[in-house]
């Protein structure tokens, strides 16, 4: 006798929280976004992923406008590793890797990232409200439709607040096993996805080729070869990022023209010797009433990271030579490489500059910032390193 839709629930609830681990294919859609991956997946959130497509519109639109830290094209050739704590990324071709606090997934969804992420079948009958939606087949497999509709779109309580970013969703749920083939869900206006995707745009994330057994553990450690370069990303505060780069960092020609280091911390990546670097440091305009008008990042490494490899391409294509105080360096509108794509109405201004000192190379960023104003910090930052 066919399971009714409160049995098959709990039966799914059961059985979600009996799982330990899966291996699977997942593959995202939400309207031009696409990506397929394997995964392996191993309580308490450990997993393994490997990009095989990766299409994402939004993706190339961020490139263009202020640059992104990995493109989809360098995704796929990715091994990444996340143990529970870090996430190693290792570009098997370059043979270099990169450790980095954190789950870093790099799903075309942001974040929350949606890999792997089946911890709602635990909590079916406790969250949504549920609906039988009938039967289906995928990939040959018989599957049982289960609507859902959250209770209440937040939960509160005086030690947890729950928020629920869906309008609805179907479950098709394997008759048998009973994983989840695929997940369809509409996100409400609390969840980023509803802008990212669309207000009426349904996101699928579908699973197959599942193995139920448990992955190895050896599968979520990641252990470099010796022939393999290794990075270590940091985040720390502006003293010490100071101390710790191999080079000299002048922020004191930014932050006394009335910018902050945002939440006081910097990003530094550095190889295993200490030797070759890069940071990231984003600053924004102090003003008594706390709004926003401009801001600025700062790219700077005696190593270039793929990102940085990409704005030393832009600027030596597209950006003009200019001065900096006795220094050459380039300079390019962002903004305008997009004109056709932003309303002038809605289109801050985006201008880069790049120079290189010695072996350091130097990419500032400012949006909404003058472009006379951008160069003379630009200026400055050149001075002062050229007197240290």
């Amino acid at each position: 006798m066919e399971r009714s839709i409160s049995e098959l629930a709990h039966a799914a609830m059961k059985a979600c929280e009996d799982l330990e681990g899966f291996s699977a294919t997942e593959t995202i859609n939400a309207g031009s976004i696409r990506a397929e991956g394997r995964i392996r997946y191993r309580r308490p959130g450990k997993i393994t992923l490997e990009y095989r497509t990766y299409e994402d519109p939004l993706a190339e639109f961020e490139e263009k406008f202020a640059g992104s830290e990995l493109l989809p094209s360098e995704l796929l050739g990715l091994q990444i590793v996340h143990d529970g704590r870090e996430t190693w990324l290792h570009d098997i071709k370059r043979n270099v890797a990169l450790r980095k606090l954190g789950r870093r997934l790099y799903s075309p969804l942001r974040f929350p990232d949606g890999i792997a992420e089946i911890d709602l079948m635990c909590h079916l009958t406790h969250d949504f409200l549920l609906r039988d939606e009938g039967e289906d087949e995928i990939n040959g497999k018989k599957t049982r439709k289960i609507g859902l509709k959250p209770k209440t779109p937040e939960r509160m309580s005086l030690f947890k607040d729950e928020i629920f970013p869906i309008k609805k969703a179907i479950l098709s749920i394997n008759a048998e096993t009973l994983f989840p083939m695929r997940i369809v869900f509409y996100p409400s206006q609390r969840s980023p996805l509803y802008y990212i995707a669309g207000p009426s745009t349904a996101i699928t994330i579908n699973y197959k080729d599942m193995l139920l057994t448990v992955p190895d553990d050896a599968f979520f450690s990641f252990t470099p070869s010796e022939e393999t370069r290794v990075f270590r990303e940091e985040e720390m505060p502006q003293k010490d990022l100071a101390d710790s780069l191999p080079f000299a960092l002048p922020l004191d020609q930014i932050t006394k023209r009335g910018y902050e280091l945002y939440d006081k911390h910097g990003t530094m990546t550095a190889d295993e010797t200490g030797e070759r670097a890069y940071a990231l440091l984003s600053f924004t305009e102090k003003k008594s009433d706390n709004k926003r008008t401009s801001g600025l990042s700062l790219r700077v490494g005696n190593y270039l990271s793929p990102d940085m490899n990409r704005r030393h391409a832009l600027l030596a294509d597209s950006g003009k030579e200019i001065g900096l105080k006795g220094t050459e360096g380039r300079i390019v509108d962002r903004s305008a490489l997009l004109k056709d794509e932003i309303p002038e109405s809605v289109r801050r201004s985006m201008i880069e500059l790049g120079w290189q000192q010695d072996e350091v190379y130097w990419f500032l960023l400012g949006e909404g910032v003058e472009k006379d104003d951008l160069i003379s910090i630009a200026s400055a930052i050149a001075n002062k390193a050229n007197q240290t």
